[in-house]
């Protein structure tokens, strides 16, 4: 708040003996919000951000170190270069350290930053971060890594970081499980196949018809065959219908391996 200046304006009279009229200036930072949403969906990208060893500047970061950092580049920015804010491009939305390998996740919002990763333009990351100690050794080794930002550089720090769309690593995982699922379909039908071929005259249907063994059949058929001196004793076309009936056992029981 400003310092209230005194007015005097003619005309002007003081409503009691001593008072002075002043304009104030005031001003105000207050929170902002985004209340329009982008039409298109950010590109998600992943990949190596940061590893433990000694990066090209000769700064050593231990496996305990990027550990502990890990959860601090969550929601950092994206940056162009390491430049400023009007280069900033998206922001980190994940991070995962796998024991050696800093990974992350990140949205980037800017259309042509997001079409040259598309095609390859931009290929490598840089991790930027203040800290809070440093020792010297055979390089520099820092601690307490904190203010951290993302950028896509040409040329990075650390070699092994890269930059792979999400979008195609998506793709090509689904490719791989309706590969998988068609491979699976395959073998199905070929064990359905087998299954029809050892079972003569069935079908795998929900209700498929009954089946007994051959042996069955062949005991139930003689059971009700006359003996040979009653079959004499009939007409010709019930000893022909006999004569039929000890036919088919015989065709019955040489498919069954029997003689």
């Amino acid at each position: 708040m400003s310092n209230p200046e005194t007015v005097t304006q003619e005309g002007d009279k003081p409503k009691c003996e001593g008072c002075k009229r002043a304009v104030e200036h005031l001003s105000a930072v207050l929170p902002f919000s985004v209340l329009e949403k982008m039409a298109d969906k950010p590109l998600r990208i992943r990949g190596v951000a940061m590893t433990a060893g000694m990066s090209r500047n000769f700064n050593i970061y231990t496996p305990e170190e990027l550990s502990a950092f890990a959860s601090k580049l969550v929601n950092a920015p994206v940056y162009i270069e390491h430049v400023s804010v009007d280069s900033s491009v998206g922001k980190v939305t994940k991070t995962d350290w796998d024991g050696h390998a800093l990974w992350y996740e990140a949205e980037i919002y800017e259309s042509e930053v997001a079409d040259k990763i598309r095609k390859g333009l931009v290929q490598h990351v840089s991790v930027g971060a203040d800290y809070e100690a440093i020792d010297v050794v055979d390089g520099k080794v820092p601690h307490g890594l904190h203010n951290a930002e993302l950028s896509l550089v040409a040329v990075p720090g650390i070699p092994e970081t890269n930059v792979q769309v999400m979008e195609k690593l998506e793709d090509k995982q689904l490719q791989e499980k309706l590969s998988q699922t068609e491979d699976q379909l395959t073998e199905a039908q070929k064990t359905i196949e087998e299954l029809r071929k050892q079972l003569p005259g069935g079908s795998l249907l929900k209700n498929p018809p009954k089946m007994i063994a051959v042996s069955e059949a062949v005991q139930l058929i003689e059971s009700v065959l006359p003996l040979p001196m009653v079959q004499r004793s009939w007409s010709l076309g019930p000893q022909r219908m006999c004569q039929e009936l000890r036919r088919a056992v015989q065709q019955l029981k040489q498919k069954a391996g029997g003689s």
